[in-house]
């Protein structure tokens, strides 16, 4: 029988990781004994210095090659962070196992239940404490050496109030359970190849039996991590890390550096005792197999060594947000930066993430933000910035965007680029005035022409060829030369009484249609003002505009609302609206900021039991509770022993999509009943636990305690701010401004502050948003039920009246 001998450092954690190997070879290879050597490394004897100061990760493995290269082990098992990133030719690693959890974590002292941060943070690796002074400013965060299980002693000597460790090594040596909190990989980035074990060998020798213990999946994400680091150069002695995120064939890498100090006081900052380094995060993706290439450039865009930057010419539609695409909503949620028209609905604009950075060069008839050259011109130069750019146009890129000569900048400039088609005006806004483009019995063809002539120059329409092909035309842009084309295409001899029409903003609730012949076009056009964006289109398909208008007969149509709960809350209720033909302006008026990591929350959670019910006031509350559960590594099946209630059937509607059913639902949607519900089911000596805003209604915990001596502990898990500014939006010109809390209608008056609100239509969710509407002295209506429906029920209500 062969027999195999495994080195191995001779720490506990090490022998379990060793040993993993040894039993895989036993399991499958019956011809072959496996025996474990172990040896102390020189970086297991230098536990008073950083590892930085001592010569780097090479010290964990020197000993270990050495016996290697003496025959006197044939592998050796390693944790894949702690090898240098330069091997020997003649000691190659073999491969790599399966991935253990590579997120870094929290251990507290056996018994705490929350953060001492008045004893320091221990940790050994510069990485970690560069990430953790910006998640603890505060925090002290010292040096602690030594294996796992030492360091495990030394905090429950009372030396550290918290340990930052590997989740990996704690899972494989059984101590999960020790785990207080796991980092996310945004919040602490790992070491690069953190949670895999690296097999090596010596040249030369068969090891074609440990195939089956290698990992594909690992083995991308090894490859693309270390050809980061070892790009950048970095090791214990530079904090750089990395992290591979593989998603079938495609490979995320995260990647993290060090500023230089030059970086650091171009950005404000300086070197001095005690203050923060700053670092860099970039990120690149691409294919599985071609991580060591990924792993190079994003070292090589990181050190500003190459462009990195990338841009997608995006079309918007031709109105609101309805019409927006799937993959444009992606591409616009994950930009550096949005260069927009105009003519981008404002719904759209809206959705475009504060942190990203907004360029208006949009254009409108008569007036110019940026001349096309400039914006040709400010792409690339963005793009070489290393940033993602998304260049968002009205329409589709291609169809009169000006798409082409934008392509062919970033082309001459070997910037690259992608196109998302976008919905044409040319067909989508006919079609909401009830117009097909085409029509077996009047039309055959469509043809799409511009009505904007480039700057200097006079249209260029071959209006007889337009003539003779018949079918619809649609002249886009083209309200600033209605004379020219009316007159054009009547002297190439179309019939005078052929069906035409102006179309204006259309696909939103404010669209208008100016619809007679094509000789009375212009006349009719004097008589109105005209609004833009608009389109010119002529053909007898015109004639089928009031036997197919839709639009028109929603009953919100050419009603404008303004819905002011925050962006992620506001969705559903402006969808609603504007599925009834309204046009909708999200003006979120407070902003939902979570309280995380939440200490206290945390408290309460450990002693879930000793609660009669937990009570939620709002999504947010939901949302913000399962946060914090699931980081202290628990789930829905933790809340089994505790009954729940719900203020309304949207935070159930919350709760449901955790798995969870609200025990208690009050018929009325607002604190006081909430209160007296859970009043009438709690006995004398009852606990109630409240988790709900910091600035939640006393009206609730009052109504709860009339008349018992029930216990109610108040945790406040999220914060809810006004947003900052003045508001821009015409509110005169709104026939009701939607509000859902009491918070919102503050934000609101905050936000227009000075403003008279008399003038105010407020369609309030309850009582108390009302009651605070009216101190602002705006007109104050109330949904018959506090849901999305009842207030949309309520602006149909008000439309019919009207």
């Amino acid at each position: 029988m062969r027999k195999i001998i495994i080195g191995s450092r001779e720490s506990a954690l090490a022998v379990a990781q060793t040993k993993m190997l040894q039993n895989y070879i036993e399991e499958n290879c019956p011809d072959i004994s496996a025996e474990i050597l172990t040896m102390k490394t020189t970086g297991d004897r230098i536990l008073e210095k950083r590892l930085d100061e001592v010569g780097g990760k090479g010290l964990f493995v020197k000993e270990l090659e050495l016996a290697l290269l003496e025959e006197r082990v044939q592998l050796c098992v390693h944790s894949l962070k702690d090898m240098p990133m330069e091997t020997r030719e003649e000691l190659p690693i073999l491969g790599y196992s399966k991935r253990e959890d590579p997120r870094d974590v929290l251990v507290l002292p056996e018994g705490a239940k929350e953060i001492n941060l008045s004893l320091p943070i221990g940790t050994s690796s510069l990485r970690r404490e560069l990430q953790l002074k910006k998640l603890y400013p505060e925090a002290k965060v010292e040096m602690i050496r030594g294996n796992l299980l030492s360091r495990l002693r030394k905090l429950e000597e009372g030396r550290y109030g918290v340990l930052v460790l590997a989740a990996a090594g704690l899972k494989r040596l059984g101590l999960a359970h020790r785990i207080f909190r796991y980092f996310s990989v945004e919040e602490i980035l790992p070491a690069a190849g953190q949670g895999i074990l690296a097999v090596q060998g010596k040249k030369g020798f068969d090891y074609g039996f440990l195939a089956g213990f290698f990992d594909e999946g690992a083995t991308d994400a090894a490859i693309a991590e270390r050809s980061f680091v070892k790009r950048l150069g970095g090791g214990c002695s530079s904090p750089v890390a990395a992290y591979a995120e593989i998603t079938e064939d495609k490979l995320m890498l995260t990647g993290l550096t060090l500023l230089e100090e030059k970086e650091m006081k171009n950005a404000g900052q300086e070197f001095g005792e005690g203050s923060p380094a700053a670092y860099r995060i970039g990120k690149i993706q691409g294919k599985r197999s071609d991580g060591g290439r990924l792993g190079e450039e994003l070292a090589e865009r990181m050190r500003g060594m190459k462009d990195s930057g990338k841009v997608w010419l995006v079309g918007a539609g031709p109105a609101e947000i309805d019409l927006l695409t799937i993959k444009a909503k992606k591409v616009i949620e994950q930009a550096d930066v949005v260069v927009h028209d105009a003519l981008v609905g404002r719904s759209i604009v809206d959705i475009i993430p504060d942190s990203v950075e907004k360029i208006d060069v949009g254009k409108r008839a008569g007036r110019f933000y940026m001349p096309q050259e400039e914006i040709n011109a400010l792409l690339p130069s963005l793009a070489r910035q290393g940033k993602k750019v998304v260049r968002l146009k009205g329409g589709d890129p291609f169809v009169f965007g000006r798409g082409g000569e934008e392509m062919d900048a970033l082309v001459e400039n070997g910037i690259p680029f992608e196109v998302v088609p976008g919905v044409t005006s040319a067909i989508a806004v006919p079609a909401y005035f009830g117009i097909p483009a085409t029509h077996r019995e009047f039309a055959s063809s469509v043809h799409i022409i511009t009505g904007h002539p480039k700057k200097g120059e006079e249209l260029r329409i071959n209006y007889p060829a337009l003539k003779e092909a018949g079918g619809t035309l649609v002249f886009l842009m083209g309200i600033l030369h209605l004379h020219p084309i009316v007159s054009g295409l009547l002297t190439a001899g179309m019939e005078p009484k052929t069906p035409a029409a102006i179309l204006q903003q259309g696909g939103s609730g404010g669209q208008k249609k100016i619809s007679t012949t094509l000789d009375l076009l212009e006349e009719e056009a004097g008589k109105q003002e005209i609004l833009m964006p608009a389109i010119i289109i002529v053909g007898e398909v015109v004639r089928l505009s009031e036997k197919y208008a839709w639009l028109e007969k929603l009953p919100l149509f050419g009603k404008k609302f303004l819905t002011t709960r925050p962006r992620e809350r506001s969705g559903e209720l402006a969808e609603r609206l504007r599925e009834l033909g309204a046009k909708v302006v999200e003006l979120p008026t407070i902003e939902i900021e979570g309280i995380h990591p939440n200490l206290r929350l945390r408290e309460e959670i450990a002693r879930l039991s000793a609660y009669r019910f937990l009570a939620f006031t709002s999504p947010a509350g939901v949302e913000a509770w399962m946060r914090e559960l699931f980081d202290m590594g628990k789930d829905a099946r933790f809340m089994s022993g505790v009954s729940i209630a719900a203020i309304g059937s949207g935070t159930a509607q919350a709760l449901r999509r955790y798995g969870l059913l609200a025990d208690l639902v009050p018929e009325v949607y607002h604190g006081k009943a909430l209160g007296a519900l859970l009043r009438e089911k709690c006995a004398d000596g009852d606990k109630v636990l409240l988790a709900r805003s910091a600035i939640g209604n006393p009206e609730l915990v009052e109504e709860l305690k009339k008349g018992k001596e029930i216990e109610v502990t108040d945790i406040a898990v999220y914060i809810t701010k006004e947003k900052d500014g003045v508001g821009d939006c015409p509110v005169e010109e709104a026939d009701g401004v939607f509000f859902t809390s009491s918070s919102t209608v503050r934000g609101f008056g905050s936000l227009f502050s000075g403003m008279d609100f008399s003038g105010v239509r407020a369609l309030c969710i309850g009582e108390m948003t009302a009651r605070t509407a009216k101190e602002y002295g705006m007109q104050a209506e109330i949904a018959e039920e506090a849901t999305v429906e009842g207030l949309v029920e309520l602006a149909c209500g008000q439309a019919g009246e009207k």
